[in-house]
């Protein structure tokens, strides 16, 4: 099918149908698995609401797909054109409309990078506490599609928790405004929160009005614990979870991720046995509140523990999990997954994809954020394959089942995008699913917001 292009008229918008940069726009660079055969047939640089009014009216009128792309960031090819479908790009979308900081919040265009609005509230001593691997290049927009996660989410929460309320063009054009700047908001279905984590597939986020909070009082202090193995790990989360210490993160690696973070910093942080690395944070120590994490952690096997409030050697600290996929990309291309589990559940976890075996030339890694539940599986294949290894597609199929049968979940703040759409109905079950489906034709009848993902 051509497209009649002469039909979508821009305001301000920029049509591209060079096919060397359509080809770009095909796959998400960090999806894991190579998509073939997908080319969109045209990318829409929205400069403004209108033009993405005016596309999606298009879209809708001439029964074509289109998906919105932001930061290009997805794992799981999320925001990937479909093929001969448009890809409306938001990148242009940048502006941080106001900083309120007597209200706590933020009204910001959907393109704006997550680090670039935390850096500007910094600056007037607040933060935004989204805080995916990702943040200094996705956009605020792609995290509220995904309801990005990342270290902060143990005590802040996911991005719903941080997102007011919303302005989104619906599939018909329309613009729809939910929520507001009230922290507590009753009144009627709760949209906002429906629109958070939709993966475009209800409607176009094209600003967003988040929550703001002050940068907590006094010096955080970090420090790191390790462990004989990954189950003793994560037993000692488990208590600590229910200590009332309330951390700010839990982060944890296994072995081949320390020898992977020492190959790449030059540090010695496998010594004396470590198989297991806890990396932890209180962004609030009250009185007794370091001893009392040093106990629980001493009682729980952990075989060395080191803490610091110096704020120079935290942000070290830090830095070593936030280099966490770049010390294991040195070993193959990545296949990173995402799964989480009850915390009660995340011992057996835990020794589950330890004891995971592999005949291909690959390397296993494991880490996450161990304080909600949320592993990330990853190996590293070698860089040549374009298809992943059967034994490791296998491993995975393992992993999910297994996650499953804990209670658990396929996708913790990945989304699910093309990779995991298998796994829904087993994931929800028919019913649940058949309920979405009902509420993606109440707002898109014509099924062309992103069709194919999510549900």
């Amino acid at each position: 099918m051509t497209l009649d292009l002469s039909k979508l008229q821009l305001p301000t918008g920029e049509i591209v149908i060079d096919e060397k940069i359509l080809k770009d726009y095909g796959q998400n660079k960090f999806t894991q698995e190579k998509i073939t055969g997908s080319k969109p047939a045209v990318l829409i640089d929205a400069k403004s609401i209108v033009d993405v009014q005016a596309t999606v009216k298009f879209a809708n009128q001439e029964k074509i797909a289109v998906t919105v792309y932001g930061g290009g960031t997805s794992i799981v090819n999320g925001s990937a054109g479909e093929n001969g479908g448009i890809v409306l790009n938001l990148t242009k979308l940048n502006k941080i409309i106001e900083i309120n900081t007597a209200d706590q919040t933020a009204v910001v265009e959907a393109g704006v990078l997550n680090g670039t609005l935390d850096e500007e509230v910094r600056k007037q001593g607040y933060f935004f506490a989204p805080d995916p691997g990702s943040k200094p290049i996705s956009t605020v927009g792609g995290n509220i599609a995904t309801n990005a996660g990342g270290m902060s989410s143990l005590k802040y929460g996911t991005t719903k928790q941080s997102v007011l309320g919303l302005k989104v063009v619906l599939a018909d054009g329309t613009i729809v405004e939910t929520g507001g700047r009230c922290f507590k908001n009753n009144a009627g279905y709760d949209l906002t929160d429906l629109f958070v984590g939709s993966e475009g597939t209800l409607g176009v986020v094209v600003e967003a009005t988040v929550r703001i909070l002050p940068i907590p009082f006094g010096n955080a202090t970090t420090g790191l614990a390790t462990f004989a193995d990954m189950k003793a790990l994560s037993v000692a989360v488990e208590k600590i979870s229910a200590s009332g210490l309330n951390p700010s993160m839990l982060e944890a690696l296994n072995k081949t991720s320390i020898e992977a973070l020492d190959a790449l910093e030059g540090t010695d942080m496998g010594k004396e046995g470590a198989e297991a690395l806890l990396i932890f944070q209180l962004d609030v120590t009250p009185e007794g509140a370091l001893e009392a994490l040093k106990e629980t952690l001493e009682q729980n096997k952990a075989l060395h523990v080191s803490v610091t409030d110096d704020s120079e050697y935290a942000k070290k600290i830090v830095k070593i999990r936030q280099d966490y996929y770049k010390a294991e990309a040195a070993y193959g291309r990545l296949v990173v997954e995402d799964v989480a589990v009850p915390l009660s559940k995340l011992p057996e976890l835990a020794e589950f994809v330890d004891n995971l075996s592999f005949t291909s030339p690959v390397k296993a890694f494991l880490g996450g954020h161990a304080g909600d539940g949320n592993f990330h599986p990853n190996i590293a294949i070698p860089k040549d394959l374009d298809t992943i290894p059967e034994d490791v597609q296998s491993a995975i199929t393992k992993i999910f089942a297994f996650a499953q049968s804990l209670g658990g979940t396929i996708s913790a703040e990945h989304g699910i995008g093309d990779l995991k759409y298998g796994w829904i109905v087993s994931q929800l079950g028919q019913e649940v699913v058949d309920l979405q489906r009902k509420v993606k034709q109440a707002f898109d009848p014509n099924n062309i917001l992103n069709p194919g993902r999510k549900i």
